[in-house]
């Protein structure tokens, strides 16, 4: 037998529930008690009226979904179009109006909302089975692929000595090569621990301006060789904010990165300033600029640009992992731009 809750409302309310559908009815008069019930034992629809006390069904609703409760919730409230805007923001499953309460069209909303919340329930469970299977095939593929990749580059090293300096060239190529295949599969496996909650960082209170002056230094000889310059401008007292070393130089790697790849011979400018509770570090180029249709898609996984005045190359993952890693610091990263006028990225750090 169906288990129904509902959630305050009059008598009206609950003995047309009552006669919608064949279910055992439990009520709460307030949040508290809906909430304890819902703890308590499972449902298959919950009846949340508008007025719940104390402080509006919308709010419990709202902690319910918080509380990560998938149950079908169906809100029973009047015509106010705002108050069933806020409702559906808040995660109800459908919504019945007060004058529309007879036992049929009752009984019709009860089965949708059940059928509807089992259809989510599989089509949740099929992705995360999915995911699971993608991220072990990745793990095995890229643990298989790093193994002949050492081996190359073990004979590539031997060689050196055995071969004449013209022909060393082919031997660069082979390395560089490498170094591509490693960082993508780096790049595979950070994606998805991203997409997954479960990239690691090692926090400690770190001085931003160092890991800034750093990223410059690291990325200064491929600037001069693109015909451009990478300049860090930062403040003379030390800014100490809580983050992982090493992943903030791999966001700034990331971004300096891109600024080479579509700025190439412009100046790459890098900055720190403290603004209240956190850092924010800055990173722009003299490029052609992003136009409007590609700027929302910056950060997107895969996205690969089109042909606009900055087209992606590549994965399209190196500015995906940069936001998921600044994200998982608690920071916000962001880009602003025009055709013509270059780009900056900038991004935040909490301070320590």
């Amino acid at each position: 037998m169906l288990r129904i809750l509902v959630v305050g409302g009059d008598s009206v309310q609950r003995k047309a529930l009552r006669g919608a559908i064949d279910a055992e009815v439990v009520e709460a008069s307030n949040a508290a008690e809906a909430r304890l019930e819902v703890a308590q034992a499972g449902f298959d629809c919950i009846f949340v009226d508008a007025q719940v006390p104390p402080n509006g069904g919308v709010a419990l609703v709202g902690e319910l979904r918080a509380d990560e409760v998938a149950t079908p919730i169906v809100f029973v409230g009047g015509d106010d179009e705002e108050v069933l805007q806020k409702a559906v923001d808040a995660g109800v499953s459908d919504f019945v109006p007060r004058g529309d309460l007879s036992p049929r069209r009752l009984g019709l909303r009860i089965r949708y909302a059940i059928r509807s919340g089992e259809v989510d329930r599989a089509k949740t469970q099929s992705l995360t089975a999915a995911a699971h299977a993608r991220d072990e095939v990745l793990a095995v593929v890229s643990h298989d692929l790093r193994g002949p990749l050492h081996a190359i580059s073990l004979a590539s090293e031997a060689l050196r000595d055995e071969i004449d300096a013209n022909s060393k060239r082919y031997l660069d190529a082979i390395d560089r090569a490498i170094g591509r295949a490693e960082r993508l599969i780096s790049d595979l496996l950070d994606a998805s621990a991203v997409e997954n909650g479960a990239l690691a960082l090692a926090r400690s209170s770190v001085n931003i301006n160092s890991i800034v002056r750093q990223a410059a230094a690291d990325h200064e000889l491929a600037a001069k060789e693109a015909g451009g310059s990478v300049h860090a401008t930062v403040p003379p007292d030390p800014i100490i904010v809580s983050a992982d070393r090493e992943r903030v130089l791999q966001v700034l790697s990331n971004l300096i990165g891109n600024s080479l790849k579509h700025a190439k011979g412009t100046p790459i400018d890098l900055a720190v300033v403290r603004e209240g509770r956190q850092a924010v570090i800055s990173v722009k180029d003299g490029g052609p600029g992003i136009t409007p249709t590609e700027l929302p898609h910056v950060f997107d996984r895969y996205w690969s640009g089109g042909q606009g005045a900055r087209p992606r190359r590549g994965a399209g993952l190196g500015l995906a992992i940069a936001k998921g890693i600044v994200s998982a610091h608690g920071g916000d990263i962001a880009v602003e731009s025009q055709l013509g006028e270059g780009a900056r990225f900038r991004f935040t750090l909490p301070i320590a």
